[in-house]
């Protein structure tokens, strides 16, 4: 898995260098990077994920006119998880 993540990463890395280098010599290329951290629940990292999945399949249509557009979303916890049957203290629950 951390062999193909790596791939992953550095065909991403060669995609955003070929993409400034076009916009060096004048090409139009789009490129937005985000990195942030989020606290989810469970709930939350589910319904994030779900609109991740809508997302991709409402502008999914490989068929459509325009111009091909690598996206890549990772989302990664930061820390382990509580087990699904531990309550969430209350103080935890308001931050």
């Amino acid at each position: 898995m951390a062999e193909f993540l790596g791939s992953m990463l550095d065909a991403t890395r060669a995609d955003i260098n070929a993409a400034y280098r076009s916009k060096q010599v004048g090409g139009r290329r789009e490129v937005d990077v985000h990195r942030g951290a989020l606290r989810l629940t469970d709930e939350a990292l589910a319904e994030l994920r779900g609109h991740i999945e809508r997302l991709a399949t409402r502008f999914g249509d490989r068929d459509a006119s325009g111009v091909w557009t690598r996206v890549v979303v990772a989302v990664v916890d930061l820390q382990d998880r509580p087990p699904l049957n531990t309550a969430t203290p209350e103080s935890e629950r308001s931050s």
